[in-house]
């Protein structure tokens, strides 16, 4: 499998992985004929198949010694067989095997590495992570100065106006029994797709002030060729980047640009609240730093660290000019934490000590829903 030379990543890898093709075409690659059996030198066929006798989702990996004795390896519990690959990843002259395996109905494949010793042994995922499967669009081996590394191809899609789409490269050597994270590129561009999605993917990397940049790039590279909607979502998130960049008169500028000028945006209401919000609270900018950045951390899914600096923030800023704002976040994410009845206390607090704040529509909302589906939060 290669790479089309426009594939160029945003590190110094990009020589290497100029042959790697970023835009395969998915008819081809289903009309490749992919390998489930390999065979180990002295150990027997190792064969990635749907388990026997069961109807639904799962798989095994049998290593098979002889016609009659087999050895399960690994069961895949929800999965179905995708590939089976065997590579020597660190040059020891022992192959390690790589098996791909994915959900029904989905491009994306989930890999599982095991080293070949007096037997197999997985080593991805393993006891520290083996609650992080990594899911993605592609996987294949190729060579860094001579040195097998294991590639994981991300489509990255928070934003879709594609073609073209954009991808993430990340690649992986094996040390010491371990897979260790060696490189991280992204296929290069100026259009309009791919400004976007590199911005989102940074801005969730809390790299705000590149994402705003990227962002900005969208709108000067749209060149009036896009419609008004993608238009007024490329000011929108160049506003919030800038916002999470603590760079508030740039934000509010932008919001107060999609306020007047884009009145049937996805983004207006919001951008609205955005700037009452921050014209409300301009003086007070160190207890807006501290507030973005916990929003930043809950954007970036650290909800533990996020819950504790907010219950930080509120314990030393009893009086906050937005404390309303404070406990509605931290509702938030003890819902996210599926910690319910928490949640509900502060809905109820809030509306009792602050009866007046624009919230409290949203915050009657909230109660209803969890009042009736407390069970089911994934919609909230």
């Amino acid at each position: 499998m290669k790479l089309s030379k426009n594939y160029k990543l945003i590190t110094i890898i990009c020589v290497v992985f100029g042959l790697v093709c970023s835009n395969l075409n998915a008819a081809s690659s289903n009309e490749q004929k992919l390998k489930t059996n390999v065979e180990i030198q002295g150990l027997g066929s190792l064969v990635l198949q749907k388990t026997p006798g069961k109807q639904d989702d799962s798989s095994q990996l049998v290593l098979k010694k002889t016609s009659k004795i087999s050895i399960i390896v690994d069961n895949y519990e929800g999965l179905e067989p995708h590939e089976l690959m065997k590579f020597d990843l660190d040059n020891d002259g022992k192959s390690e095997i790589i098996a791909t395996l994915k959900y029904t109905d989905s491009q994306n494949v989930i890999p599982f590495v095991y080293t070949i010793k007096e037997s197999l042994e997985k080593i991805f995922p393993n006891e520290e992570n083996e609650s992080k499967l990594l899911t993605c669009r592609e996987v294949f081996v190729t060579n860094q100065k001579s040195n097998p590394t294991l590639c994981l191809k991300y489509l990255i899609s928070f934003h879709d106006y594609a073609p073209p789409e954009l991808y993430k490269l990340e690649m992986y050597s094996l040390k010491n029994g371990k897979l260790e994270l060696s490189q991280v590129g992204y296929n290069e561009g100026t259009h309009y797709n791919l400004l976007m999605n590199l911005g989102a993917e940074y801005m969730h990397n809390g790299r705000t002030l590149e994402a705003a940049t990227l962002y900005h790039q969208a709108i000067a590279s749209s060149t009036g060729d896009i419609g008004a909607k993608a238009f007024c979502e490329a000011l929108f998130f160049n506003a919030e980047a800038l916002k999470y960049s603590q760079k508030y008169p740039e934000a509010m500028k932008l919001f107060e640009k999609i306020v007047l000028e884009y009145t049937d945006c996805d983004f207006t209401e919001i951008a609205q609240k955005e700037l009452e919000f921050l014209y409300a609270n301009s003086k007070n900018v160190n207890l807006l730093n501290q507030y973005y950045k916990i929003q930043l951390d809950i954007v970036n899914e650290h909800n533990d660290l996020a819950l504790n600096q907010l219950n930080q923030l509120i314990n030393s800023n009893p009086n906050c000019s937005f404390m309303d704002k404070l406990l509605f976040t931290k509702a938030e994410i003890l819902i996210s934490d599926n910690n319910i009845e928490e949640a509900m206390k502060i809905f109820i607090d809030i509306k009792v000590k602050y009866p007046n704040s624009p919230l409290i529509e949203t915050v009657d909302e909230m109660l209803e829903n969890l009042e009736s589906k407390p069970e089911d939060t994934e919609e909230l």
